[in-house]
């Protein structure tokens, strides 16, 4: 089966056995976890198709609620199981702002397994786009994706300086700030997402937007489709190691 178009942040374990059926028909995904849970059902839905890479880990929003042993957990996963990312993972100071000193202990901690273990990282960076990326550079991680990137702009040199990724929503529709970031990063840093099945503004987004998004991609870089889909496939690749 040819893959004609990427997915690199889907939480993919919130949607029916049907609409995983159909996605996985012809997407490339990289299903993203919140929590010890939710990475269980991912790695479950994982192991029945070839062309979903699972994603365990944290996120940032869950963090407050989350006993700290639960670290070992992941590990315990990463060790276990045939796992390539950690993600959804990082530092959220908009939305939680009244956690982010224990958002930060955990990240640092998941860093250091991902750095232990050669793990890519599936970031979530919000108000937080420095602080990340200065961590993921002490913590000397080879491989990451900034999903969803709506920070400066003058970073997006930095970041992509170091080989890393941004990942383009389908947000970019109704949200300014995500339209400037298409404009300014280079097609060879780009992937596309879709962060599935978040209802964003009233936008509920999922895979199937995804090629509206190359599309649009297409045309804001004056290339081809195909063009643009086969080197965000073959971005995709080097990210996550296939």
């Amino acid at each position: 089966m040819k893959i004609a178009y990427v997915d690199s942040h889907c939480h993919l374990y919130e949607y029916s056995e049907n609409e995983v059926k159909e996605f996985t028909s012809c997407f490339l995904i990289a299903a993203v976890s919140d929590d010890v849970y939710s990475s269980l059902k991912t790695l479950t839905i994982a192991s029945k198709y070839n062309n979903i890479i699972p994603c365990v880990g944290i996120h940032p929003w869950e963090i407050g609620s989350t006993p700290r042993e639960h670290i070992g957990k992941i590990v315990d996963l990463v060790s276990k199981y045939e796992v390539k990312c950690l993600g959804e993972i990082g530092l959220d100071r908009r939305f939680v702002p009244e956690t982010i000193d224990r958002q930060r202990e955990f990240f640092t901690q998941l860093l250091q397994i991902a750095r232990d273990y050669d793990l890519t990282v599936n970031i979530h960076a919000v108000n937080t786009w420095t602080e990340v990326l200065g961590l993921l550079r002490k913590y000397d991680i080879e491989r990451a994706v900034f999903h969803w990137y709506t920070g400066p702009l003058e970073l997006i040199d930095e970041i992509v300086d170091v080989g890393y990724y941004i990942s383009i929503n389908p947000a970019y529709t109704i949200q300014e700030k995500h339209r400037k970031v298409v404009d300014y990063v280079d097609l060879e840093y780009i992937v596309t997402e879709s962060d599935g099945p978040y209802n964003y503004r009233g936008l509920k987004l999922n895979p199937r937007m995804i090629k509206g998004t190359v599309k649009y991609i297409a045309e804001i870089k004056d290339l081809n489709i195909e063009e643009v889909r086969n080197v965000i496939y073959e971005n995709f690749k080097k990210i996550f190691i296939l």
